[in-house]
């Protein structure tokens, strides 16, 4: 078994974003880094923004949720239901 250097730069930022770790644009640029030192493909570059695009998503779903309108919006159509 050998150890995959590429494979786990790349997991290793993936999940440092998900889990808060980095901060996105800071992983953004350590990709890059990794990638013109040929330390990762132009393929797990893409992995990585995919994921970050897909944590920014999430992260952004989660904020409108937790928003006092969305909040004020849900009482709302609770309250005018009972009716």
């Amino acid at each position: 078994m050998s150890f995959d250097l590429s494979k786990f730069l790349t997991e290793g930022l993936i999940d440092s974003v998900n889990d808060g770790l980095i901060p996105a644009d800071l992983a953004t640029v350590y990709a890059g880094n990794y990638l013109v030192k040929s330390l990762i493909s132009q393929a797990q570059v893409t992995q990585v923004s995919d994921a970050i695009v897909a944590y920014k998503a999430a992260q952004a779903k989660a904020k409108r949720a937790d928003s006092p309108l969305a909040a004020q919006t849900e009482a709302t159509a609770d309250h005018s239901s009972t009716h």
